[in-house]
């Protein structure tokens, strides 16, 4: 029976989520104001006539201040909704709170309902840097009897002092009140500091001899003890080398190699950032739809996830593609260590001046990399093989659900949804070739100087997790794009390249550049992972080509001016959608990092000498 209001027995209240695109409180605005200041002094002198001392110091700061605009208030959204009332029942509203229809149509909501909902948020981030060194080099004064130049040498030790925080207002700090912000920014303030010592060594072997223009020996090594500012105080010791050598044939022929360790310490984001909620980007819930229905361990790894039981069979894929996930930094972690090798060749052949070829291989492998699973292992991790899957196994309990719905988005104070959390379990590897020509040559009228860089990527592969069964999900993300492939930011193309042709006359320069990028399709796995290529449409992106001009004029001895016009033929970015990447880095649905986004754009500079 229907009921005439709250008082009658037929009367029932429930719970629902309610999703609905706030476009008549405007777009939502980010603007930046960023302060920067560096002060550096330093003494140098000589020790002998081919050795000299140099000890300087540096201290500098950066202040960033984000101010969002045009954000929805959750706690004003919830004041604001209209509930149908009786006299005797009244609905009692917050004290200025404005009603709205949210199940009006677009347009429906009034200029004083969006005034109303619209807030403005701002977090600020400071840097700083303090750092003092001290170096001695030159050379021995001696050669190895087979070369003429004499050993070369630098020795040094550095101190360096990183601070960072950020301060959030309460809008920024409270998880799920800012609509569309995805998580919560909370407070962080961290800092460490590293004391290093170090040497090089350049070594000419043989020198003006047949087939022995030129071979030289380059080696390095540099150990670091970092400290942590930390209540556990962590601390850990770190040392890394390098050789490597040129050999010159006969003039114009060049091989080089160079074999390196190195590392990288976490960053004080990655170390001190809370543990809070906000948004990735998931395509697929293997509990959305009629599947639980029909499949029983399906059914009982969503109930163990926290899916209510009547939510079965009716649980819904992530709203706009973008489920909950829980990460932050850890103290804990440790510097992730890369084996480097390099091998290659330098051209200068006589018979065409002006012509400069360089070809070079590498190989670059991190492990113990930084990294927190992506969004396709850790779903994979509990869903790979659903027939088999157990409801109590950690994979799989560690996933979190919507308490009302049983979905992996909504509210971020209840829903955590994936967990992914910060480790050294990563690994990253790639290779490829990497190519530079130039050519320049005087054709009469004019100067001419062509310049091209070429890349051609062979892998570039990322495993989240090393240690999980089976050696975990190594990704292969040369030429394809998802979620998943998108961890650095930018995509990889197999190629890509630029072009830059200058023709010089007396007072003016001028060049035109050519960038491509090579064509991109939908990574193989996530078609796997979701039984059907999903981005439909948007599963491959074409190749692209840009065209950049500049124009340099030398007006007077110590003056020029310089125009740029990037994107002259204001090609637009490809339209993959809003789910084809992850939320960081999708950005207006396409990649900003990998593709310009802003379109035809023109700049002006003049640069003084004095």
């Amino acid at each position: 029976a229907l009921a005439t209001g709250r008082s009658d027995p037929n009367y029932r209240e429930v719970s629902t989520a309610v999703g609905r695109r706030t476009i008549e409180v405007g777009p939502r605005i980010s603007d930046y104001s960023t302060t920067v200041f560096d002060y550096r002094a330093g003494v140098k002198g000589k020790i002998t006539n081919s050795i000299d001392w140099d000890l300087s110091g540096a201290y500098g700061e950066s202040e960033n201040r984000q101010t969002l605009q045009n954000y929805v208030s959750a706690t004003r959204a919830k004041n604001s909704l209209l509930v149908d009332g009786t006299a005797a029942n009244p609905v009692t509203q917050v004290a200025g709170a404005v009603p709205i229809n949210w199940f009006g149509p677009t347009g429906s909501i009034s200029q004083a309902g969006a005034d109303y909902l619209k807030v403005e948020s701002t977090t600020l981030n400071k840097t700083s840097l303090a750092q003092v060194r001290g170096i001695v080099s030159g050379d021995i004064g001696l050669a190895i009897p087979s070369a003429t130049d004499a050993i070369g040498f630098a020795i040094g030790a550095e101190y360096r002092k990183y601070q960072a925080s950020q301060k959030s207002d309460l809008l920024a700090q409270t998880p799920g009140e800012l609509g569309g912000a995805g998580g919560a920014a909370p407070n962080i303030n961290g800092g460490y500091d590293v004391k290093e010592v170090y040497g090089e060594l350049i070594a000419p072997l043989v020198q003006d001899k047949p087939f022995f223009e030129n071979l030289t020996l380059e080696a390095g090594a540099r150990y670091s003890s970092y400290k942590v500012d930390a209540p556990t105080n962590p601390a850990y010791d770190t040392f890394t080398w390098k050789v490597g050598t040129t050999w010159e044939m006969v003039q114009g022929v060049k091989f080089r190699g160079n074999y390196s360790r190195a590392v990288r310490a976490p960053n004080i984001g990655e170390l001190f950032s809370p543990v809070v909620t906000g948004l990735t980007n998931l395509s697929i819930d293997p509990c959305a739809g009629a599947a639980p229905t029909t499949n029983a361990p399906l059914r009982a790894v969503c109930l163990a996830q926290g899916a209510p039981s009547n939510t079965i069979g009716g649980i819904a894929n992530p709203a706009a593609g973008q489920a909950n996930q829980t990460s932050g930094g850890n103290i804990n972690l440790l510097p992730e260590t890369a084996n480097t090798w390099t091998i290659g060749t330098v051209l200068q052949p006589s018979f065409a001046p002006g012509l400069a070829i360089t070809v070079d291989y590498y190989n670059i492998t991190v492990k113990d990399a930084v990294s927190n699973p992506l969004p396709g292992d850790a779903v994979a991790a509990c869903f790979a093989n659903i027939t088999s899957a157990s409801a109590t196994d950690p994979a799989c309990t560690i996933i979190r659900r919507n308490p009302a719905t049983g979905g992996l988005d909504g509210d971020s104070s209840t829903t955590p949804g994936l967990f992914l959390a910060s480790s050294n379990l990563g690994r990253i590897q790639t290779d490829g070739l990497d190519v530079t020509a130039s050519y320049s040559h005087d054709i009469g009228f004019a100067k001419l100087g062509v310049v091209g860089n070429f890349n051609y990527t062979f892998h570039s592969k990322f495993n989240a997790n090393v240690t999980a069964p089976g050696g975990g999900t190594n990704r292969e993300c040369v030429g394809y794009y998802s979620v998943n492939c998108s961890f650095t930011g930018s995509l990889q193309p197999k190629w890509q390249s630029s072009l830059r042709t200058t023709l010089g006359f007396d007072i003016v320069d001028v060049s035109v550049v050519w960038r491509h990028i090579d064509k991109m399709q939908e990574e193989p796995l996530q078609i796997v992972a979701d039984g059907q290529p999903y981005f439909g449409d948007f599963a491959k992106i074409k190749a692209y080509d840009y065209f950049d001009f500049a124009a340099r004029f030398h007006v007077l001895e110590n003056v020029t001016l310089v125009f740029t016009a990037t994107n002259l033929l204001d090609k637009k970015p490809p339209i993959v959608g809003s789910n084809a990447g992850s939320t960081s880095f999708n950005s207006g649905n396409t990649f900003p990092s990998t593709y310009d986004a802003l379109g035809r754009r023109y700049a002006m500079q003049v640069n003084l000498k004095f």
